[in-house]
């Protein structure tokens, strides 16, 4: 089974995409499901049909859904919650609306994302396409379950010992509940789901996660640093799809300078995101709704191509940190160059790399942003950028 996640930031024609992704793929003859993970809820509106939180058929081949983070925030968790919100009546005495006070960050998004496993254990289907959020709050996430794990594994059994042995004195002196095993065991089934999908969405010979921008500097300034943040998260990126592209006879006359712009941008774009698959569609001439109107945006979009296969199995860099020194290195995969071949250089957050007669820009990560390219070598296929507090060598 293939997995193939669009994410970008909003107003990109993310979900017009992936629609599209997922209509090409069913008429070629596979079994596809599209999934809207995004609260907004406007894969309906494109396929122009009635979606709820059950797999509706949209035509043979190709089924449609919209999640409900909130209730699969409580199918997840629901025994804890519950408990929670005893809690916290008992001690604000009906002050606070529990509700509204467990309402933590990103946890029913969070929750909605393991409908992506279970749809990948049942194996009904060939591919799966998940419509994410937009890119901000997907990579938040992507992170979370490793921030519970370090709850699980260091908090959990720690409270578990000491409420079986004072939590029965304690709910009697002050009325606070004394949790049962299920709602602990409950919260080991939640972290166990979530590091299995982990593992699965970082697997790259299942999982594809796809950016979609537009030749916007803005927005393409976000997919840059998006990419960068996936990337160094080891999640695999395998295409980029450049949406809304004007027209050049569009352009013409007093619209010259945007014309230029948008040439700029391109080419930006096209050293961005080095090693993986660019697809570009132009800006279409109606709305993209409907499935004759998506057929049609996926065949200027793909042209010949398999949208289900993989674009791209290598990682884009991997970060290292050397504790006596303090250094960071930045380490990036070239196979097939020479090192006569190469320069490095650092320009503001960007590093931009010359590898024969290609150009190559890469978004640094945060951790590396203030600091100065101090030294680079190359070795056994690899290039290895050193990043300190002194300046390049």
């Amino acid at each position: 089974m293939r997995i193939l996640i669009y994410t970008g930031k909003g107003g990109v024609g993310k979900t017009s995409i992936a629609a599209a992704t997922a209509v090409r793929i069913a008429q070629e003859g596979k079994k596809v499901l599209i999934m809207s993970t995004d609260q907004a809820h406007s894969l309906g509106d494109s396929l122009c049909a009635e979606l709820d939180t059950e797999a509706r058929e949209i035509f043979p081949g190709l089924d449609a859904v919209e999640i409900d983070p909130a209730m699969e925030s409580r199918r997840a968790w629901g025994t804890l919650q519950e408990y929670l919100r005893q809690l916290i009546a008992q001690k604000a005495n009906g002050g606070i609306e529990a509700d509204e006070v467990l309402l933590f960050p990103g946890l029913e998004e969070l929750c909605s994302l393991i409908r992506i496993l279970e749809v990948y254990e049942e194996g009904l289907y060939d591919v799966l396409i998940v419509d994410c959020a937009p890119t901000g709050e997907t990579l938040s996430l992507l992170r979370y379950p490793e921030q519970l794990s370090v709850l699980a594994d260091r908090l959990l059994p720690m409270v578990r010992g000491f409420t079986s042995v004072l939590g029965g004195l304690i709910s009697r002196r002050t009325t606070v509940p004394k949790p049962r095993d299920l709602v602990f065991a409950e919260f080991d089934a939640l972290v166990k789901r979530l590091n299995a999908l982990q593992k699965i969405l970082r697997d790259r010979e299942v999982t594809s996660m796809r950016i979609v921008t537009t030749p916007e500097r803005i927005v393409l300034q976000e997919a840059r640093r998006s990419f960068t943040w996936i990337c160094e998260y080891d999640f695999g990126v395998d295409a980029v799809c450049i949406n809304k592209i004007y027209p050049e006879e569009a352009m013409k006359g007093c619209f010259d300078g945007w014309n230029r712009m948008q040439a700029e941008n391109l080419q930006l774009a096209a050293e961005s995101f080095p090693g993986r698959r660019h697809f570009s569609l132009l800006l279409q001439p109606e709305e993209i709704r409907g499935v004759e109107l998506l057929a049609e945006a996926a065949r200027q979009l793909y042209k010949e191509e398999d949208p289900s296969r993989i674009f791209c199995r290598e990682e884009a860099f991997r970060l290292t940190y050397d504790t006596d020194t303090g250094i960071r290195q930045m380490i990036i995969s070239l196979p097939y160059a020479d090192e006569k071949e190469i320069r490095a250089e650092k320009e503001g957050d960007d590093l931009i790399l010359y590898v024969r007669n290609e150009v190559r820009r890469l978004r640094l990560p945060d951790l590396l942003c203030r600091r100065e390219l101090t030294e680079y070598r190359f070795g056994q296929g690899e290039l290895t950028l050193s990043f300190g507090y002194g300046y390049h060598k």
